[in-house]
């Protein structure tokens, strides 16, 4: 079980890499089930076995991802930002985007507003399999900090004399 983690997480990181690069013809799950050495099938299966989705829905998310981010950050039309990131059209992208975050990709150009992305899977710990994680000391960038205004919100408190301990609760 050991070596499947391992390899689903190097098929998330080629994943990753894979997008940032606008290699599309390497995300197709033929090509990464072959380079892992197992049939598509079984591959897929693995992989929503190990991370919890399937490996299509991964694989749209993390494209949205990287566009919502070059929506926020760059001038590039929305267009070339979906085909970029390996929709067929502007609609297809307006769709997955609207269904994703529940704005328009236009309304979120405009006016950014915080949103749920899906970030990168670690199936599992990084540290305890001897992967990833062990350049965070070679590092030589800057950490950043900044505070987030919480609106205000209801807190309910409910008062149980009669529990001994959390489970009984």
């Amino acid at each position: 079980m050991y070596q499947w983690h391992k390899n689903i997480q190097g098929a998330i990181n080629d994943i990753d890499r894979y997008i940032k690069n606008q290699k599309d013809d390497a995300l197709a799950l033929k090509c990464l089930a072959e380079k892992q050495g197992y049939s598509e099938f079984y591959f897929s299966r693995k992989f929503r076995e190990i991370s919890g989705m399937q490996f299509r829905e991964y694989l749209r998310s993390r494209r949205l991802a990287f566009a919502l981010k070059d929506l926020r950050d760059t001038e590039t039309g929305i267009l070339d930002i979906s085909l970029k990131y390996g929709f067929s059209s502007h609609e297809a992208f307006s769709r997955a985007f609207k269904k994703a975050y529940g704005i328009m990709p236009s309304a979120y150009r405009r006016h950014p507003v915080p949103v749920v992305l899906r970030t990168i899977l670690r199936p599992f710990d990084c540290y305890i399999s001897e992967i990833g994680g062990t350049t965070m000391a070679n590092t030589k960038g800057t950490i950043k900090t900044y505070l987030v205004t919480i609106p205000a919100h209801k807190f309910l408190h409910i008062r149980n004399y009669d529990s001994i301990g959390y489970w009984d609760f």
